[in-house]
């Protein structure tokens, strides 16, 4: 049973992630010829603040003060 798992920073709409969700789950179903109802996948949000990017806060490095960044 293949297991996905994504880790992406919080602050995209719902409807987006679902997407997500969807197209990553048809996608590993055809490339490893498995029943999609056999695969899984998780997304986690992770805060901007808890982010690194360059060993700063992905908040920080964005330009976008914390409050900007989450909502």
């Amino acid at each position: 049973m293949p297991f996905v798992s994504i880790d992406v920073v919080r602050g995209r709409e719902r409807s987006m992630l679902t997407e997500l969700i969807a197209n990553v789950s048809r996608t590993v179903a055809d490339t490893l010829d498995t029943p999609i109802d056999r695969v899984r996948v998780v997304v986690r949000e992770v805060d901007p603040d808890l982010w690194g990017i360059g060993g700063v806060p992905y908040s920080v490095a964005r330009g976008a003060t914390p409050k900007e960044a989450s909502a």
